[in-house]
């Protein structure tokens, strides 16, 4: 009698892999376009007058070091090519590279779901239509998850290389450098703080230790606070560090937007992570002070302010959203709702490696440091979460991959008919 088809875990893993390869290789073929979308009419037309002997650069609107550009137009100069679509297609070459580091990743914390979330990064909706459209936010994120892969072996110069190179391409990558350097270092820390807890002073014969794990993570953070001293402006354009992307204005507009998105992306999870969170308040009741708080906050201080997030008429997504946000207090109760909830759910997740949680602070802090609100500067927060973290019920996680790949090529198929951005 014969079996049924994909009855074994190994025909549906093969399945799986043969449909993500189809999708990607469709996506090739959609964004074959001339017709670049947004803030591409930037990044590739300066990086195609760089292919051709052209240096001058867009010194009024570049906000990144021009890495990304230069990079670009030395592999159109080699391979001969010009075409916006040739351009998405190496773009979506450090996607396959972003995919890759993550597989080696969860093969190293998790190796149950490693395919799993490999699949849920790649479907991850804010993320996917950038892997084929030519943006620096791809090559960075590629840069910062082979820097995590890295520094989980053990390799702490390439972790920091890689971290250099991805702060080359995006600035705010640089703060994944004292993450890193804190998961590093974290058993040496720990071992400190069990030889005697509360007292600094038992650091110090751990200093040495310490130094030896974390001195390539604190060359990359030299570099670039020599690059911010040299430039004057954290932004490579001066211009636009004055008007829109100011230096080291903190603001909670992201991290709401960040924790609201989470939210909504991953419920399931942040059900079960509520569900601790309420176990641990019951024995800890200062605890339900902290849902308090992150609405107080949201209450008082989230504000849509920044000029790029007011434009009138536009097709951005999250623009609209946020302009609707201002005026409508029903659905400004409902995203402050739903981001303390994502707070206090999301706060209780339960990491593969036990110094996991540093990511939570750090991602808040990374898109706090951006004025601009903005669903991109939510993906690297979110796939380092999707890196550590340990997976919940195996339905609810297959369910959640589900619903990411439909709104995902939804996404998508709107950026490709120029019906919204993102």
């Amino acid at each position: 009698m014969a079996s049924a088809p994909f009855a074994s875990r190994r025909s549906r893993v093969q399945l799986g892999v043969l449909c993500m390869a189809l999708v990607w290789i469709a996506m090739w073929f959609v964004g074959w376009t001339t017709i670049p979308h947004s803030d591409e009419w930037l990044h590739y037309y300066q990086s195609l007058y760089f292919s051709r002997g052209n240096f001058e650069v867009y010194v009024g609107t570049l906000t990144n070091i021009p890495t990304y550009h230069v990079w670009l137009a030395l592999l159109m100069k080699v391979f001969g090519f010009e075409a916006l679509g040739a351009a998405r297609v190496v773009n979506s070459l450090y996607g396959l590279g972003a995919l890759g580091a993550l597989y080696a990743i969860r093969r190293t914390l998790h190796q149950a779901d490693a395919l799993r979330s490999t699949a849920q990064l790649m479907f991850l909706p804010p993320l996917f239509v950038f892997f084929f459209i030519a943006y620096t936010d791809v090559l960075a994120l590629a840069l910062i998850l082979a820097a995590l892969l890295a520094c989980l072996r053990g390799r702490h110069g390439w972790a920091a290389l890689a971290l250099l190179l991805a702060t080359a391409v995006r600035q705010p990558s640089v703060l994944w450098a004292v993450c890193f350097a804190l998961v590093a270092a974290w058993p040496v820390l720990q071992r400190a703080y069990a030889a005697a807890p509360w007292r600094v002073a038992t650091l110090a014969p751990h200093a040495k230790d310490t130094l030896r794990i974390v001195w390539p993570y604190i060359g990359t953070v030299v570099a670039f606070f020599v690059y911010w001293a040299w430039n004057g402006s954290i932004s490579f354009s001066n211009a636009q560090a004055e008007e829109a992307h100011p230096d080291l204005k903190f603001d909670v507009g992201n991290p709401y937007f960040l924790l609201f998105l989470a939210g909504c992306l991953l419920p399931l999870q942040t059900w079960a992570g509520l569900r601790r969170f309420a176990v641990a308040a019951r024995r800890r009741p200062w605890l339900w002070l902290v849902p308090v708080a992150v609405f107080a906050l949201y209450a008082t201080a989230f504000e849509v302010a920044h000029p790029y997030n007011t434009f009138a008429g536009d097709y951005f997504l999250h623009n609209m959203f946020l302009q609707r946000l201002a005026v409508d207090r029903v659905l400004w109760g409902v995203v402050g709702l739903g981001a303390t909830l994502a707070a206090c759910g999301l706060g209780c997740t339960r990491f593969a490696l036990p110094q996991g949680w540093l990511v939570l602070p750090f991602g808040v802090l990374f898109v706090a440091a951006s004025w601009l609100i903005e669903p991109r500067y939510a993906i690297v927060p979110l796939a380092l979460l999707l890196a550590l973290r340990g997976s919940e019920s195996d339905r609810g996680e297959a369910i959640t991959l589900a619903l990411w790949a439909v709104a995902a090529v939804y996404v998508a198929w709107g950026v490709f008919e120029f019906r919204f951005f993102p």
